[in-house]
């Protein structure tokens, strides 16, 4: 008899504190290998997950997309309850649906948006802590959203990318959307929208805008940065922690 597969596509979102990342690696927990157990003891088949973006260690997601092929017949709405039952709490499945047998979460994704959180008040409020970088300086608003607009657009993202031995990705990016919304008087949302982001390039981002907020870097060195492709000119890697993934557009 010959099984038919389903493609399964599934919306997760997890608080990433606890974990080295999505990816399964040897050194500690990772939010694949948490559902990828919990599928393969619902389902009782191998499982092999494929996600939208692999998020660091820390990174939090609201909106991260991951498909897997199954032969299982099990109703959706069953699935999504047994998974919410027996995966940590720190992971919720928030959709389930059929996708075509084409689908692939990576392959196909055209847009990702991220947000990112910065509190720069004397004291944090406590209930942020584990969600927003705490940067405890002014920051001058104006002319972080100057150098955010000089960063929108297709550009040569080379100097904000930490890189990895042998990594290949296109350095060619398209950001459709850099702004900052202030959500108090002491607390900012970065908006970043991109067809791809390479590797730490968002906090990195987050890192220079904030380096110009409190006058480390200047407005009108952002061409510079970009033309230069030099890391070590743009400002720190801001802290995991304070990093969402919001939402992955296909």
């Amino acid at each position: 008899m010959i099984e038919t597969k389903r493609n399964l596509k599934m919306t997760i979102a997890y608080d990433g504190a606890p974990y080295l990342g999505w990816q399964k690696n040897n050194a500690g927990p990772s939010v694949e290998e948490s559902l990828q157990n919990v599928l393969q003891q619902i389902l009782q088949e191998d499982v092999f997950l494929s996600s939208a973006s692999r998020t660091d260690a820390g990174v939090h997601a609201k909106g991260q997309v991951v498909h897997f092929l199954t032969t299982s017949s099990i109703c959706l709405y069953k699935l999504q309850g047994s998974l919410n039952i027996l995966l940590d709490e720190t992971i919720s499945v928030l959709h389930i649906e059929e996708a075509f047998m084409q689908f692939h979460s990576t392959l196909n994704c055209v847009k990702k948006e991220y947000w990112y959180h910065v509190c720069f008040a004397k004291i944090q409020n406590p209930f942020f802590r584990r969600t927003s970088w705490h940067f405890p300086r002014f920051l001058e608003f104006d002319s972080m959203q100057k150098a955010a607009h000089s960063l929108v657009g297709e550009h040569d993202f080379s100097a904000f990318c930490n890189q990895k031995p042998n990594w290949d990705r296109n350095v060619i990016c398209d950001v459709k959307k850099l702004s900052i919304v202030p959500l108090s008087k002491d607390r900012l949302r970065f908006i970043i929208h991109g067809d791809h982001f390479l590797y730490k390039m968002v906090r990195n981002l987050v890192g220079t805008l904030v380096y110009i907020g409190c006058s480390k870097l200047a407005v009108n060195q952002v061409p510079g940065f970009l033309m230069s492709k030099d890391r070590s000119r743009i400002g720190m890697t801001a802290p995991a922690h304070g990093l969402l993934l919001k939402k992955v557009c296909y």
